[in-house]
């Protein structure tokens, strides 16, 4: 017989959604979620204090830095690409 688990672990914030949208679509769900709640580093302190405010905002609490980034994450992976161009161009000049 298959071993129980906990009540609500598999599901995590999507469990709202109970049996609809699929197990795939609730997953991801609750995989976007936690990156939209976890703390990030601060770009000007480097702290460990960045959360989000609101779609694609974000602010340190510890120096007050507010800044515009990804809806989910402070930094997207085109922003990260973008960046890195930059700094070759700069350096090449």
């Amino acid at each position: 017989m298959a071993k129980h688990t906990t009540k609500g672990r598999k599901s995590r914030s999507a469990a709202r959604f109970g049996p609809r949208y699929g197990r795939k679509s609730r997953k991801l769900v609750a995989d976007l979620e936690e990156k939209s709640r976890a703390s990030y580093d601060c770009p000007q302190c480097g702290r460990n204090r960045v959360t989000r405010t609101s779609t694609a905002i974000w602010s340190c609490s510890k120096c007050g830095y507010t800044f515009a980034g990804g809806s989910f994450m402070p930094e997207t992976s085109l922003g990260r690409s973008v960046l890195r161009s930059l700094r070759k161009t700069l350096e090449a000049a």
